[in-house]
């Protein structure tokens, strides 16, 4: 009976482990090193942020724009010297499970809009910011996700990286 009980936790285990996705991967081998900063928003902050009463009229655009969203992480560089994550993650992320929305090049940075969808909904948004070590972001955006939301949320949050993301629903 040990044994069984040992074989199936094993197995959980194992399955947990490999559905990590490429995003996942590159948040738990960066995050809480020196050189990155690393901002996870998850559902229950956004449903308790919903429950605040306010007659503000950005704030209402705000919960409205929340309302889908499951999760937000981001991942940022802090400085010089650190490895160019963004770099990394273009190589290793399954492409194939993602729409591209938009890319744009400069001389020494790539940034690149990709979604992923399931039957017509949008359940994931990724930025990624990859240029010479210095200023490679990810911004990794789950749940029911529309591209007007994610716009205007942009709007009324200071965060690393979020000013790629304005101007997103033209």
């Amino acid at each position: 009976m040990k044994k069984i009980i040992i074989s199936l936790l094993l197995v959980t285990f194992a399955g947990t482990i490999s559905a990590q996705t490429a995003v996942d991967r590159i948040f738990d081998k960066y995050a809480g090193k020196d050189g990155y900063t690393t901002v996870v928003i998850n559902s229950f902050m956004f449903r308790f942020l919903s429950n605040i009463e306010t007659s503000d009229p950005e704030y209402e655009s705000f919960k409205s724009a929340t309302k889908g969203i499951e999760s937000i992480r981001i991942l940022t560089q802090d400085g010089m010297g650190s490895q160019a994550f963004g770099k990394e993650l273009l190589k290793i992320l399954p492409r194939e499970e993602y729409e591209e929305l938009m890319v744009v090049k400069e001389s020494d940075e790539e940034v690149v809009f990709l979604v992923k969808e399931e039957g017509d909904r949008i359940v994931e948004f990724l930025l990624i910011v990859s240029g010479n070590g210095d200023e490679d972001a990810l911004i990794a955006i789950t749940g029911n996700i529309d591209l007007e939301s994610i716009s205007s949320l942009t709007r009324g949050m200071d965060l690393p990286a979020m000013e790629n993301l304005e101007g997103l629903d033209r």
